[in-house]
């Protein structure tokens, strides 16, 4: 709902989303009603930390916070970008923060170096691990040159202590180009890493052996490494991804619970062959990108020039289906969706067809890009 200019929501639900696109749009925000009524009202202390994050990216921004922070005014600022170091909540992984500065970096004015400190894998967000692999090759083909651009995990940490350290260099854009992206290939290779902290170094060989059982009843070209660190906290954990020779990534991870903290302590045994399974459930989803990747792509495309782009992806996840909503209210842009269809599937023979369908229902989206220009990066 806007209201005198100001888009007026109500509750904590999708907090990154609509802070990033308002910084985006340039447009202000007021989100209220915040866990009015929870046990522990008011902003959580990684929201709280999520905006100073975006203070330090943004120049100019005025935020205000009620004294029991159930209400936020965001008015953005200019996207500096610059090295910037920002220390993350532990009770979040880095994954958390970096989805968003991934959205916003190639738009900021200078290049951006960003060193975040915290917990780079958990069970609730996106691991450090799987945004490298599967969500970088996505902004590399966007940004057409991936010189300057980089995601380094310096150190791993794990929950609960944390104190990963991870740095992202990400070079900046003034326009980026409409494309079409319909062909997600077939899978050609998997590669993935075991790690493990304050463990037995074996844990990892048993989490591997695992996996690769499950995935050589489908190729042989499987390859692990082993990471073994010496972090702050035990736990252990396999992230894999698929490439594809269409050269879409489709990325997955489970990972043990905290002895100290979590009572679903999972074996080794258990933890490779979960990551195995939820790979192949990404596989079957299909589509050009993994369900991790789908907000970003349907980002990149509502900036794109004024011309129209199209992907394809398998089912919507709940947050990508709210954040096309949020993409219809600040940038005015609705995507166009249908069910894709593979003509290359096609044949006459109803039983054989359906023998060849592959994987869940994939879906068409289709927009015409807003033409945004990053106008705080000069002519180029």
């Amino acid at each position: 709902m806007e209201v005198g200019g100001v888009l007026v929501y109500e509750g904590s639900n999708f907090f990154r989303q609509r802070l990033t696109l308002a910084t985006l749009s340039g447009k202000t925000v007021k989100i209220k009603n915040i866990r009015t009524r929870g046990e522990e009202p008011g902003l959580n202390e990684y929201e709280a930390n999520f905006i100073r994050l975006l203070d330090k990216i943004c120049n100019g921004s005025h935020i205000e916070v009620n004294e029991t922070g159930t209400s936020v005014l965001y008015k953005p600022g200019v996207l500096l970008g610059g090295r910037i170091e920002h220390t993350c909540s532990n009770k979040r992984g880095i994954g958390y923060y970096l989805e968003p500065v991934f959205m916003l970096a190639p738009f900021c004015k200078t290049p951006v170096n960003i060193t975040l400190t915290g917990v780079t894998n958990n069970k609730m967000d996106p691991s450090v691990d799987m945004l490298r692999s599967s969500l970088l090759p996505v902004v590399k083909n966007f940004l057409v040159v991936d010189e300057g651009l980089s995601l380094k995990m310096v150190r791993r940490g794990l929950p609960p202590l944390g104190e990963g350290v991870v740095n992202l260099t990400c070079p900046v854009r003034r326009t980026l180009k409409s494309f079409q992206w319909v062909e997600s290939g077939k899978i050609k290779r998997i590669r993935g890493v075991a790690y493990s902290s304050r463990v037995a170094p074996i844990v990892a060989n048993r989490m591997l052996d695992e996996a690769k059982k499950v995935f050589s009843n489908y190729l042989t070209d499987v390859y692990f490494y082993v990471d073994n660190c010496k972090g702050k906290s035990p736990g252990f954990g396999l992230c894999v991804v698929a490439e594809t020779n269409k050269g879409s990534f489709m990325s997955a991870e489970s990972m043990s619970g905290s002895p100290n903290e979590d009572k679903d302590v999972k074996l080794p045994e258990d933890v490779g062959q979960e990551a195995a399974w939820r790979l192949l459930e990404e596989i079957y989803r299909g589509g050009c990108v993994d369900s991790t990747c789908q907000p970003l792509v349907l980002l990149y495309m509502v900036l794109t020039a004024k011309d129209v782009s199209k992907i394809v992806l398998g089912p919507l996840t709940p947050h990508s289906m709210h954040f096309l909503r949020h993409l219809r209210d600040f940038f005015k842009v609705t995507f166009k969706i249908e069910q894709h269809v593979d003509n290359s599937l096609r044949i006459s023979d109803d039983d054989a067809a359906e023998e060849l369908k592959i994987g869940s229902n994939k879906l068409l989206l289709t927009c015409v890009g807003t033409g945004y220009t990053n106008i705080s990066k000069g002519q180029i």
